[in-house]
């Protein structure tokens, strides 16, 4: 059971974000589902939900405590034709309130000397447009994907977007992921069965070998190992 001062109460405007470090230490050890379940009350309307769409666990546990929760797409414009029709399955499943937020410029090939301007012009903008109005967002963020993301907390404030940042699933290790999905028979991206362990954009996402870690197949060759969403 949950501490009830961390789903009591009046709610916060969105400059008063002072008490989330309470709010983060008593969910730290919380179930995901209760993590979405004290989101969706304290946000109730200003609250949505972000994915990528490389697995469906995420959208799995919000579909069971917050059905109809927005949850937005950000169609960078260069995801695999498998990534949509994935989404679209698990789209009809779950019957997704689904917003699809896309850039604001056409398609061009500044992915290939500019990496981290064509993720800021084709995620982080977006992301923030989506944003707008909005409270807090649910991410599925996990401190298991790279090292910069060890600390990740349950709940923080993201000053660059300006809302509040849920990660539900923050503390869950890659063995729970397996588990769960196999769990709940959830439906699996088609990449993984080619070796994509980590699936973005096509012109920076390969598959990886036995033993590399998942995140090798993201920007391979370079520095980059963050599109910008999460720092």
């Amino acid at each position: 059971m949950m501490t009830p001062v961390t789903i009591t109460g009046p709610r916060r405007s969105l400059a008063d974000h002072g008490g989330l470090g309470e709010v983060a230490r008593l969910l730290e050890s919380a179930p995901a589902a209760d993590i979405v379940a004290w989101a969706a009350l304290r946000y109730g309307s200003g609250l949505v939900m972000t994915a990528s769409f490389q697995d469906c666990v995420l959208v799995d546990v919000v579909a069971g405590v917050a059905p109809g929760t927005e949850v937005v797409f950000l169609d960078t414009g260069y995801h695999f034709d498998e990534t949509l029709a994935y989404l679209a399955q698990v789209r009809e499943r779950y019957g997704l309130n689904l917003r699809v937020v896309g850039p604001e410029l056409a398609p061009d090939d500044r992915w290939r000397h500019d990496p981290d301007g064509c993720c800021q012009a084709r995620k982080v903008e977006p992301l923030r447009r989506a944003l707008t109005g909005k409270a807090a967002w649910l991410s599925g963020l996990r401190r298991a994907d790279n090292p910069l993301r060890a600390g990740v907390p349950v709940v923080g404030y993201d000053e660059v977007c300006g809302a509040v940042k849920v990660n539900p699933l923050a503390t869950w290790s890659d063995d729970d992921v397996a588990a769960y999905v196999a769990e709940r028979e959830l439906p699996v991206h088609p990449l993984r069965a080619q070796g994509f362990t980590s699936i973005g954009c096509w012109p920076c996402t390969r598959p990886t070998a036995p033993g590399e870690d998942p995140r090798e197949g993201r920007w391979s060759g370079s520095a980059k190992t963050e599109c910008g969403l999460h720092l």
